[in-house]
């Protein structure tokens, strides 16, 4: 008898002992974790779902008034074409059928002018579009005997270029030459021409010509910068070597570019339309945001947002839930940091994600099952270098969730600390339920405009995401407040071309860092629009997603406006009509014609 209780004896004492091991895991030790009683979750899974590899088709559609992109390799970096001009407000179709391309009156051919992708029928075809008043622009112009329409010489194809000087300078170091490639692994190919008898726009720095056009007719024009392929490289946060600064600083390498073939297709198209960059009415768009991620931050960001109330402005509050006491700092998301969580709420500001752990490990940390709940997930930060337990969706989707239900907040954007940009982020927003992205700087993207984010920062497919890259932070030396000088500077340089200018501040104290914030927006006042991450990128996702064309109609133009997401002080400019500009204002899935005279 004895002999047969022993297994049940035994199996008991295994299932307290696992009972035990259970409850010893469930019970926090409440001097390393705040525990907020009852609460656990997130319940619902986070999960990656692979999209579809982006397709040429998806851009294949508009009105002839675009500017066509020839696509004559689908290998190549087309879908940085695609994010760049997007982001410029530069309206495109994008095709590999050559006889499309060509009932656009600006074509630009990517990435590859030959007889091995393109017939001699089709090369004449472009020749003689030049000559009967398009415009066609080259980026490697590589055979099919139109050197001479182009007005160049033979290219060499390399990359140890480094630099482009524009050859009509505006006395602004960062613009007059800008950054193509680097000696470190952010290499970007070019080609270099041998001169001609084309108009030299821009040269490399061994000298030869970078950007030409010829006019014959029309503009047959080239640009040995593999403008795809370094658009996908620095929008993916692979170009990191490129920048010649990493913050605080004015870097329009990519911009320059982009603007030099926008500005192409306006002189060349007879009926240009360009969506621009800011809201109607405003030079420049500055979104304040603060990473509230030390203890005493947390009650000093309602000085910021009362501030800002008066100011009319919402702002962006990046909060770490830090319940667990680490290496990094004691726990300071407690009921009293809830409570100032919902005063920033109350007080009409965003209140977006900034972690749990705040690790700089994050951009190292195992992507995670996205099963991660509170309180069972407990990331541990044992050093600088050396984090256990933490997983990216867990810093994700539990941040995100005790901000959400502890504090009312709805939280959609983030920005991870140290501004740690792991590979998977993109996809891991996604699947946790975030739109926008503050992640890293303008300067290592090259661009001071929002963009599109990928799979993986990689060139398949684009993820419903938008990134905000910061241009001014606080941690530079000297002080903030001392820097307000050269930070309006930038902002000044930034709305030259009505772009995005992200303020990063940590409100870890309110003196100085306060008063910087309060000039700065006191002397934008009227001029900038001034709000939120989540505010200015439900206003940028709703412009991405217009379609807009133009067509004749009588003696004037008719302008078409579809508007999936809607569209509030969204302007169209319109550099050839008698009436520069139209601004759009319509409900979701609204559509609107608008006469052209």
């Amino acid at each position: 008898m004895t002999r047969r209780r022993l297994p049940l004896l035994l199996l008991v004492l295994a299932v307290l002992l696992a009972g035990g091991w259970w409850w010893q895991r469930e019970r926090p030790d409440p001097a390393v974790m705040h525990v907020f009683p009852g609460v656990r979750g997130p319940a619902k899974a986070s999960k990656i779902v692979e999209p579809p590899r982006t397709r040429i088709a998806q851009f294949d559609r508009g009105g002839p008034h675009r500017l066509a992109i020839l696509v004559t390799d689908p290998q190549s970096g087309w879908l940085g074409l695609v994010r760049g001009f997007r982001a410029h407000g530069v309206p495109i179709t994008v095709t590999q059928d050559p006889a499309k391309a060509l009932t656009h009156k600006v074509v630009l051919v990517y990435p590859i002018v030959s007889g091995r992708v393109l017939s001699a029928e089709q090369l004449r075809a472009l020749a003689q579009h030049v000559r009967d008043g398009g415009t066609v622009l080259a980026f490697n112009l590589a055979g099919g005997g139109l050197g001479e329409l182009f007005g160049v010489g033979e290219g060499t194809e390399a990359s140890s270029r480094l630099r482009l000087r524009w050859t009509r300078t505006t006395g602004e170091p960062e613009s007059d030459e800008i950054v193509v490639s680097s000696t470190g692994e952010a290499k970007v190919s070019s080609v270099g021409y041998a001169p001609g008898t084309a108009d030299v726009a821009a040269r490399f720095d061994d000298g030869s010509v970078a950007a030409a056009c010829r006019r014959v007719g029309g503009q047959a024009c080239v640009l040995g910068v593999d403008l795809g392929s370094l658009a996908q490289r620095a929008m993916n946060g692979r170009a990191e070597a490129l920048a010649r600064r990493y913050v605080n600083g004015y870097e329009p390498s990519l911009d320059s570019l982009f603007r030099w073939v926008r500005d192409l297709y306006v002189a060349g198209e007879p009926m240009p339309w360009l969506v621009s960059t800011a809201p109607a009415g405003r030079e420049v768009s500055i979104l304040f945001t603060h990473d509230v991620d030390y203890g005493p931050s947390v009650h000093n960001a309602l000085a910021y947002a009362d501030a800002l109330k008066a100011r009319g402005v919402r702002g962006t509050f990046f909060v770490q839930t830090k319940y667990m006491r680490d290496y990094n700092d004691k726990v300071f998301f407690d009921d009293a940091a809830v409570a100032d969580v919902k005063g920033l709420l109350a007080r009409g500001q965003e209140v977006g994600s900034h972690t749990v752990a705040h690790s700089r490990e994050f951009e190292r940390m195992d992507l995670g099952s996205g099963r991660e709940r509170y309180p069972r997930y407990r990331p541990f930060v044992e050093t600088d270098t050396k984090v256990r337990d933490a997983t990216i969706l867990g810093e994700l989707r539990v941040s995100k969730f005790l901000l959400d239900r502890l504090a009312g907040a709805d939280v959609v954007s983030f920005r991870p600390g140290r501004l740690a940009y792991p590979f998977t982020l993109p996809q891991a927003l996604n699947a946790s339920g975030y739109r926008y992205s503050s992640s890293i700087t303008a300067n290592t993207v090259l661009t001071h405009l929002p963009f599109q984010l990928t799979d993986g920062r990689a060139d398949g497919a684009l993820q419903p995401v938008f990134e905000f890259p910061v241009a001014v932070e606080d941690e530079e030396a000297p002080p903030l407040l001392q820097r307000l000088d050269a930070a309006d500077a930038l902002v000044a340089r930034v709305a030259r071309d009505r772009g995005v200018a992200t303020v990063l501040i940590h409100p870890n104290v309110v003196g100085d860092k306060l008063a910087f914030e309060t000039a700065l927006a006191d002397r934008w006042k009227g001029r900038a629009w001034m709000g939120s991450t989540q505010a200015f990128g439900d206003w940028w996702t709703a412009r991405d997603a217009l379609d807009l064309d133009v067509e004749p109609r009588g003696a004037g133009w008719l302008l078409t406006a579809r508007a999936p997401k809607g569209a509030a002080d969204v302007e169209v400019v319109l550099p050839k009509a008698a009436k520069g500009s139209t601004t759009l204002r319509l409900p979701p899935g609204g559509r609107a014609t608008v006469a052209i005279p």
